[in-house]
């Protein structure tokens, strides 16, 4: 398709002459009235409603005057997503990456990018979606450079905390992923720094304002959190405790108490399942595959519940959290990555693992493979 060029800019794409006709049709101005406006002939006009031509550059500040809008708003361009986009967007990229070469999705994925390079939020996203399908490309190490140039321009140019607070996450993530955890210190700091958190005191605000509900999904949206980051946190800990069996086996003990308290398997199973795999690693580093073998059971037994689409929501306890879910997370409650792939890895994770192979040639551990598969509905 040849493209056509208004003073150098490409016009390919956007949409001037149905914004420019209709809007002139709205204000009621005439063909003619436009080009008395702007100095040129009525016939210029009709090619530009045609689409046979466009007017030059100079006239676009003109124009706008006359119709009341944005130049942006005239040319069709709009050059941040909205958020529902997004999440549009990643999800048709993901499930691509998990069908084709990550290359060629790649390709679209920088062409859009160079259409929306201020929107950081989507910048956001595309960086979030390479990171977890980095492991597909032919060049891992150039996709991560990648990661950390969006991060950076979203740092670097947006004035939104919380997504600069996230580029910052991704790109450490990255230092972390690719082995380097002498810049990863130096990125993020060698200390975890005490906490002073705001959560209590912002639900008691609006508590003083009159509004309980508000002030309720405060302290959920902060219960919930750190619940999360209790847990990983501790199956983390845990693992650097292999060596010390009386406080592994207690380490273990504790988090499958709160797994079991807050019902972990229903709203996020992701975490459930994370820590039965490490846990079985665990037991299979000190040599005590009995042990390992009841986290693989446990790991089937919380397969069985899974329902689809995957994703973190609330329940009866964290009644007001799928609000706030949909409302605060950047991709809502989806997973980042597509079902297929999640559900492959979930297989994967016990059949490739070296630390499982002698666990391999298992009567109990074989049948449970058998029937993860089946119930993963894997071929």
């Amino acid at each position: 398709m040849k493209r056509k060029l208004l003073g150098g800019f490409i016009m390919q794409g956007l949409k001037f002459a149905q914004h420019f006709t209709m809007r002139r049709k709205q204000l009621g101005l005439t063909q003619g009235d436009v080009a008395a406006y702007v100095g040129i002939s009525s016939a210029a006009v009709s090619k530009w409603e045609q689409g046979l031509s466009y007017p030059d550059l100079t006239l676009l500040p003109k124009l706008a005057t006359l119709l009341d809008m944005t130049i942006d708003a005239l040319l069709g361009y709009e050059p941040q997503l909205t958020r529902n986009k997004i999440t549009e967007l990643y999800s048709s990229f993901a499930k691509r990456l998990a069908e084709e070469s990550f290359e060629t999705v790649q390709a679209d994925i920088e062409a859009m990018l160079k259409e929306y390079y201020s929107c950081y939020p989507f910048l956001n996203r595309m960086a979030q979606l390479y990171l977890n399908y980095y492991v597909k490309a032919s060049n891992p190490e150039s996709v991560f450079q990648r990661i950390i140039e969006l991060c950076e321009r979203t740092i670097t140019h947006s004035d939104n905390y919380h997504l600069n607070q996230e580029a910052h996450m991704l790109h450490a993530a990255v230092l972390l992923m690719s082995g380097k955890p002498q810049e990863l210190l130096q990125y993020l700091g060698e200390d975890i720094k005490i906490h002073y958190g705001a959560e209590q005191m912002i639900a008691q605000a609006h508590a003083m304002l009159g509004d309980v509900q508000k002030a309720k999904l405060m302290l959920q949206a902060s219960q919930f959190q750190y619940l999360f980051g209790l847990i990983g946190s501790s199956v983390e800990s845990m693992m650097f405790d292999i060596d010390n069996t009386q406080r592994f086996d207690e380490s273990i003990r504790r988090i499958e108490l709160i797994l079991a308290t807050y019902n972990i398997i229903s709203i996020n199973i992701h975490l459930a399942l994370a820590f039965y795999c490490k846990a079985a690693a665990g037991y299979m580093q000190q040599q005590r595959p009995d042990a390992a073998l009841r986290m693989v059971k446990c790991y089937y037994d919380a397969c069985c519940k899974l329902t689809y689409p995957l994703k973190v929501h609330g329940d009866e306890f964290f009644d007001l959290i799928d609000e706030w879910l949909e409302n605060e997370a950047e991709l809502g409650t989806q997973t980042p990555r597509d079902e297929q792939s999640i559900k492959s890895d979930m297989l994967n994770i016990w059949t490739q693992n070296p630390i499982f192979a002698p666990l391999q040639e298992n009567d109990d551990f074989k049948a449970i493979m058998v029937n993860l598969r089946h119930t993963l509905k894997l071929s």
